[in-house]
């Protein structure tokens, strides 16, 4: 083989686990079974996909290539640490887990990756923007699919005002307005 196959190889198996790894937000609110890490990062570049042909749509101008590489790399760090729901975090095990994922990723990743990831990290460009727009939105896409099958206690998505971040995505914002209005009321 050669090196870089072997890299390809290195990088695939080392993703791999986001195939079998649930959710963990969902799981701790008895949705069984649950979308795996895989699933939600599939759910998040389709997703973004949509939005950035919304915005072109509009007249504006993204990269979309680069949107899809974020978004299919966005939660590579989880393939080793799992899935770290967000009211578990405090702000001390938040920048716990950020460093580790960083040193994750550097080991993890190729270098255009990495590059791409921090981009997602930062989320000061438009693209990185519309990834973490549609990482929130495919959540509550999910809350309210999961929600329709009466599977699980969802009322804490709803609630939660970190869940409905539209990043300053006019699309994004829209798709918040609309899933409040087809979210089905609590039993």
């Amino acid at each position: 083989m050669t090196e870089r196959a072997d890299r390809i190889l290195d990088v695939m198996l080392g993703v791999d686990p986001l195939a079998d790894l649930p959710r963990t937000g969902w799981l701790l609110r008895g949705v069984r079974p649950c979308e795996s890490l895989a699933d939600h990062s599939f759910g998040v570049a389709f997703l973004a996909m949509l939005f950035v042909d919304a915005i072109r749509a509009e007249g504006g101008s993204i990269d979309g290539e680069r949107v899809l590489r974020m978004a299919l790399v966005h939660d590579a760090a989880e393939a080793k640490t799992g899935d770290v729901p967000m009211p578990n975090k405090t702000p001390a095990m938040a920048e716990a887990l950020h460093a580790l994922e960083v040193t994750l990723v550097r080991d993890l990743l190729p270098a255009a990756q990495q590059e791409v990831w921090l981009e997602v990290e930062r989320g000061d460009s438009l693209e990185a923007r519309v990834v973490k727009a549609a990482d929130k939105a495919q959540m509550m896409v999910k809350a309210l699919s999961y929600g329709r099958q009466h599977r699980g206690h969802l009322e804490e998505f709803w609630t939660h005002a970190k869940n409905h971040d539209d990043r300053g995505i006019a699309v994004a914002a829209e798709l918040f307005a609309a899933l409040a209005a087809r979210r089905a009321p609590p039993p």
